[in-house]
């Protein structure tokens, strides 16, 4: 094998490798994007208005939001 040869397939080899670091840091950019958003999916829902407003009832009337006020329906 030519000396010519042997360092075309070393620069061959830096290149795959080089590749392959690129790969694998947009795998990872990705993993901890996906990580990201399966955490905002797990945090609690938001507050619906009906128990927004149930709040502001129970501010309105001065009741303490640990007893159940009766629903309106």
């Amino acid at each position: 094998m030519s000396r010519d040869s042997r360092s075309e397939e070393l620069q061959n080899l830096k290149l795959a490798l080089a590749a392959f670091e690129l790969q694998l840091n947009a795998f990872e950019a990705r993993l901890k994007m996906r990580s990201f958003e399966t955490s905002a999916i797990a945090s609690p829902p938001p507050v619906s208005d009906v128990q927004f407003a149930q709040k502001i009832l129970w501010a309105m009337k001065g009741a303490s939001p640990d007893r159940q006020l009766p629903d309106v329906n």
